[in-house]
């Protein structure tokens, strides 16, 4: 007798995707459906996109799969109102990033071709219902914005050193700082990850990245987009995740790390905030 597929379950669409912030650079997406059982499907391997590309693939992927909801995880930032220096948000994450080795990009609306009027960003997320809140029940397409660096901090992915917090993996092939050692440390957890949830289309292109003796940019940045989309699995799978900042000034989503939490909570005392309003602790509704 021949076999029947049984029907699938229904399920989210769940996108990670590293923009490169300009419209002309590419940086990376990838996409899977989180089914309604927990079980997970990949839709290929993540792939070099802009931001046309990208609003192409997502919106195929949703006229073909129909999900129930859509989740991007954008690395790029989608509230930007300060013209000039950094974002709040920005000011209170840095010495997290910075402690560990690593620098953040101040984003501000003189940087035209990033954030100004007709920069490609705002068209983006205009198509996809703009920059959404993430402590309200997901419906329809939400874009929310988070950043690989402080979710690897967050999960611990940081390099033993003479620091007890450690350093962040130099895992940019554009710097010069860079080593194959750390791009592949950085591989390795994110392939363990995705081959956890049976991802395996995903999980063979972090392996085999894994193994490139010269990675390119553009290697870098469809990792950046599995990352992004394993901050979008937490949520999805409804673990605890952090906000860090508010939707007045701009926000990071990235897992829940104990901490992480303490050292931006002990930030907001040193800076004049009040941690309840700019580090929270929540799960997806």
């Amino acid at each position: 007798m021949p076999r029947v597929k049984s029907p699938l379950c229904p399920g989210m669409l769940l996108v990670g995707f590293d923009s490169a912030w300009t419209e002309i650079h590419s940086g990376g997406i990838v996409g899977i459906i989180y089914r309604t059982d927990g079980s997970c499907r990949d839709l290929g391997p993540p792939v070099i996109a802009d931001f046309r590309k990208a609003e192409a693939l997502i919106l195929n992927w949703q006229s073909e799969q129909s999900p129930t909801a859509t989740i991007v995880l954008l690395d790029q930032p989608t509230i930007v109102r300060n013209a000039t220096g950094q974002r709040p948000v920005e000011n209170l994450v840095c010495s997290s990033v910075s402690l560990r080795y690593g620098g953040m990009q101040p984003s501000n609306t003189t940087k035209s071709t990033m954030f100004g009027k007709e920069a490609p960003m705002w068209k983006f997320l205009r198509r996809f219902g703009g920059a959404a809140d993430p402590t309200t029940q997901v419906t329809n397409t939400r874009v929310f914005e988070t950043y690989p660096v402080l979710a690897m901090i967050a999960l611990c992915w940081t390099i033993t050193d003479q620091r007890h917090t450690g350093r962040l993996p130099k895992y940019n092939p554009d710097r010069k700082s860079f080593a194959i050692s750390d791009w592949r440390h950085v591989c390795a957890l994110t392939c363990e990850f995705f081959k956890k949830r049976k991802l395996t289309t995903i999980a063979e292109w972090v392996r085999e990245a894994a193994e490139k003796h010269s990675p390119r940019k553009s290697d870098q940045d469809m990792l950046d987009a599995c990352l992004c989309l394993l901050v979008a699995l937490h949520l999805a799978e409804r673990k605890d995740c952090l906000m860090v900042g508010n939707l007045d000034s701009g926000y990071i989503i990235v897992p829940n790390g104990d901490a992480l939490r303490v050292e931006l909570e002990t930030r907001c005392h040193k800076t004049g905030r009040e941690p309840s309003q700019w580090v929270r602790n929540f799960r997806m509704i």
